[in-house]
């Protein structure tokens, strides 16, 4: 590398990013909000992190609640994902507005979006400021997928559905054609590993 700045400024540099569409319900409002901030955080116990700023709706509704969902979305719906993200829940009904259909949740009181090839119902253990984001950490209650788009090992099938890809600064990546490449880590470790 050979560039350096001190000016951050917006650094995309970590995208593209899986973008997905976080719901929350609280005194009958549900809302519905594009984040590309999220991400694992545990298998024992299953918890999942969304970074959220604390000026958004779909905040106030989860951090009231203690719930909320998280919705992958397949690359055909990117159109909702970048309305949910386009528009402010305190000044429209989002399901209402954009047909968005939903389905019911099992264990948390959390709207999932019927297009989601995948949902996961968090119930809130942690919400935590850092910066002008908040981070809420979910445990996993339950878990909502499409089974023909889940291969037997677990991982999703892109040949049969791709996510919306998020790239920064409003823009997205088609992933319609896709090439899937399988690298072995120990393959890789014995090849690269410089014996002294």
């Amino acid at each position: 590398m050979d560039k350096v700045s001190e000016d951050i400024g917006k650094f995309y540099h970590h995208y593209p990013r899986v973008a997905v569409v976080v719901t929350a319900r609280f005194n009958g409002r549900d809302n519905a909000m594009a984040v590309a901030w999220h991400t694992p955080l545990s298998s024992k116990p299953p918890l999942y992190g969304v970074a959220i700023s604390p000026k958004r709706f779909t905040y106030e509704l989860a951090a009231d609640s203690r719930e909320f969902a998280v919705n992958f979305l397949p690359a055909c719906r990117v159109d909702l994902v970048a309305a949910t993200g386009g528009s402010k829940g305190r000044e429209m009904d989002k399901f209402s507005a954009f047909k968005i259909a939903r389905q019911d949740s099992v264990k948390a009181a959390v709207p999932i979006l019927k297009d989601a090839y995948a949902a996961y119902e968090c119930v809130m253990v942690d919400d935590r400021l850092y910066g002008d984001h908040r981070l809420l950490v979910g445990e996993i209650v339950a878990v909502h997928y499409l089974e023909e788009v889940i291969m037997a090992d677990g991982t999703l099938d892109l040949g049969k559905v791709g996510p919306v890809l998020y790239l920064g600064n409003e823009q997205y990546l088609d992933v319609e054609e896709c090439r899937l490449r399988t690298v072995d880590r120990e393959f890789c470790v014995g090849r690269l590993k410089i014996d002294h």
